[in-house]
């Protein structure tokens, strides 16, 4: 195997709503970025053995944030999402093209809800800005692109099923 160095983590691009016309880069308001994954697993013990097998995988992306207000501002921004599905990307190195050595983690996204202020007297605001992502993420090593429509193919079966609903035939 090579000698490899592993990866320092400096300024990742982080990107929500990356399918739109004007994406919303929100790393500068960020100084942590986790891509967690769980994936619970189920033992069966029968009398000749112990079984396991493992349920699908469920990935969220965790942002330690830091709340800002204004016009570019974290809550100005992000704010409106919030129980939206919107294309989100995390490119580990901003400086670097993408890559095999920089590649780009992207999938739909649900934003949860935020507080608008967690602090005390002159200190950050700083708090847990997660998206639960919707299935499993992709990464690529090369430009991604998206459907027309990525956020309504992605929605929650339930948010579908409301708008077919409402429709008249």
């Amino acid at each position: 195997m090579a000698d490899i160095p592993p990866f320092i983590l400096n300024k990742p691009r982080i990107t929500l709503d990356a399918s739109a016309v004007t994406p919303i880069d929100i790393e500068c308001s960020a100084n942590e970025v986790h891509t967690n994954v769980d994936q619970d697993e189920n033992t069966v013990e029968t009398f000749c053995g112990s079984y396991t097998s493992y349920k699908p995988e469920v990935w969220d992306l965790t942002l330690n944030a830091l709340q800002s207000f204004g016009a570019a501002g974290l809550w100005t921004l992000v704010r409106p999402l919030v129980g939206t599905i919107v294309d989100v990307e995390v490119l580990p190195d901003r400086d670097t093209a993408i890559s095999v050595d920089n590649p780009i983690w992207y999938g739909p996204g649900l934003i949860k809800a935020f507080p608008f202020l967690d602090g005390a007297v002159g200190e950050a605001q700083e708090f847990d800005l997660v998206i639960a992502m919707q299935g499993v993420p992709q990464t690529s090593i090369t430009t991604v692109t998206y459907p027309l429509s990525t956020a309504t193919a992605a929605a929650p079966k339930d948010e579908l099923d409301d708008s077919l609903s409402s429709a008249t035939v």
